[in-house]
This record gives C-alpha cells, sequence and structure tokens, in this order.
C-alpha cells in the first residue's frame, strides 16, 4: 500500500517562464530554413533582451515589450521563442488567454525542438486544454524533454508513474516511475526525494532499505517537504526503545503536524494522550531547531 506520498494528484498545469528560461536556450533551424550566424546572434539578442524585460524589477519590467521581443526572436527562427509566446497566452499575460493559440505555439515549439515547448504542449495533451488530449502523446512528448535533460519533464512523469495519473484504472507503475524519481531527486528535488524513499522503504521497483529510505526522508524533511517530514517520523517510531529516536520522530511528526499532514496530525494527538511531559518538551526544541535551520536554506 502506497502511504504518505509527497506528491499532488493533479500536477501544475504548465511550468512557469521562469522555469522554462532557466534551460539554456540554444537555437534550433526551423524545418523551413538554417538562419544564418548574424540572424541567429540578432534571435539570440531579441530573446535575451525579451527575457530581462519580462523578469526585471518594477522600473525595467514591461512584459508587452517583452512580447514584441520574443515576436520578433521567433520570425528570426529562435527555438524557445513560440514557448515564451505560448505562455503569455496561457496566462493570460498582456494579451487575452487562449489556450487554443498557446498550443499552436507550443507546438511551433516543439516542432523547432525547444525542450520546454515539449514539456508544455506535453501538459496540455495531458490536461486535455487548447483542444488537444491523449495521455500517449502527453507521455511520449514530456519522455522526450526528460531525455533531452529537463528537470521538470523528469518530476512530472515520476509522478505520472508513480501515482499512476491520466490512467483510468490509475495503476501505477514503479518500474517506469524509477528512473524519473531517481534523476528527478539527484536534481535535488524534495518531493522526488521523499518518492524515493517510500520506494525503498516499502520495496517498490527497489529492494526494501529501511536505512536508505531514512537517509532519503531526512534530506527531503531538512528542505522542508513535510510529507518527508511525517514519513521521517514514522519511520524513526515515537514508540522506539531508543530514547533519542523517540523525540526526533516527535520533532518531524510536530513540523508535518503544523504544516497539516493529516496523518503527522494524527499521530500527534494519540502521542499527547502518553508521551512524557519531559520528551515532549525536548521534542519540541527540537523542532523549533529544525524548523530555524530548515528556513534558514
Amino acid at each position: 500500500m502506497i502511504t504518505y506520498l509527497s506528491i499532488s494528484m493533479k500536477p501544475a498545469l504548465i511550468a512557469t517562464l521562469s522555469l522554462a528560461f532557466t534551460i539554456h536556450p540554444t537555437l534550433a533551424s526551423s524545418p523551413e530554413a538554417t538562419p544564418s550566424e548574424s540572424t541567429s546572434t540578432s534571435a539570440q539578442s531579441a530573446y535575451d533582451s525579451a527575457v530581462k524585460l519580462l523578469h526585471g524589477d518594477k522600473e525595467s519590467k514591461d512584459p508587452e515589450k517583452a512580447l514584441d521581443l520574443f515576436r520578433k526572436a521567433n520570425e528570426l527562427g529562435h527555438a524557445e521563442a513560440p514557448s515564451a509566446i505560448g505562455y503569455f497566452y496561457t496566462t493570460g499575460l498582456v494579451v487575452e488567454k487562449n489556450d487554443i493559440v498557446a498550443a499552436e505555439w507550443f507546438q511551433k515549439g516543439s516542432d523547432r525542438g525547444s525542450v520546454m515547448a515539449k514539456f508544455n504542449l506535453g501538459r496540455f495533451y495531458l490536461d486535455g486544454k487548447g483542444g488537444l488530449s491523449g495521455r500517449e502523446k502527453g507521455i511520449a512528448l514530456m519522455e522526450e524533454a526528460a531525455s533531452s535533460g529537463s528537470e521538470d519533464a523528469q518530476a512530472a512523469l515520476a509522478e505520472i508513474y508513480f501515482m499512476g495519473l491520466y490512467d483510468p484504472e490509475a495503476k501505477p507503475d514503479f518500474a517506469k516511475a524509477i528512473p524519473h524519481v531517481e534523476a528527478s531527486q539527484k536534481a535535488g528535488n524534495p518531493s522526488a526525494t521523499n518518492m524515493l524513499g517510500v520506494m525503498y522503504r516499502e520495496g517498490h521497483a527497489v529492494a526494501v532499505d529501511p536505512k536508505k529510505a531514512e537517509t532519503l526522508f531526512r534530506e527531503a524533511a531538512r528542505k522542508g517537504n513535510f510529507k518527508a517530514q511525517s514519513n521521517l517520523g514514522h519511520l524513526l517510531d515515537p514508540s522506539s526503545k531508543k530514547r533519542s529516536r523517540r523525540i526526533e520522530a516527535v520533532a518531524w511528526l510536530s513540523l508535518a503536524a503544523d504544516q497539516g499532514e493529516p496523518l503527522a496530525a494524527y499521530k500527534m494527538n494519540e502521542l499527547r494522550v502518553y508521551l512524557p511531559s519531559k520528551e515532549v518538551e525536548e521534542a519540541n526544541q527540537l523542532a523549533e531547531k529544525l524548523r530555524a535551520e530548515i528556513v534558514a536554506q
């Protein structure tokens, strides 16, 4: 049975533009023509200027001018520009929100080889946006993006396969999930780190390894993932014969409960009945210390 999963039942619609721009943009030739070196330079210059205008401070931010420059970069063949333009239409920034038009731009970017466009287009197919639908097509696009190094696609596929999302029968596929979960965990994604911990705790596509699970839960918990905090608290066991583990377990459960994690909250209600007051006090002190360390990161 899968429990204590730190993953949403419905992933976010598309990656934000800021996430799209964390991928270093590379120029890809459109199917129609190969841009000259000077044209490529102009396209990159327009694109970079647009990014600055979109993400600038209050004085320098100008989304409308940014969109004009993205359009210019697109006309000059920049591979990432169509995905950026699609973002404007799917969010309704500057232009009227229109998922059908956004889908067309994501398709154009995908045709040019844009990793982020493939990711966003895959989301549209999975979520039935922009007149598109199809789990198989959506996942295929996600796989293409993931194979090109998209951390967003790896994280999305980890959730999709792990939870059986978009599957009418909702059947997890741990064998397909594991490479994406591991890749996302290595990239520092705390949700994936927690998922991998669950897999080692319960033996999904890997051998059961409680110590490995504890290490992974601790890693994600220290990054503020409240599901991992709950998992770690339960694994450490507040009824353990070892006093230090009992106190740490309660501290993590307390942190998770404070953030609304239901299993941790339920467990804390049970613990209040029989836990010695001195241990409660020590656990609270440890919880405050851990909270401060997490906030200070």
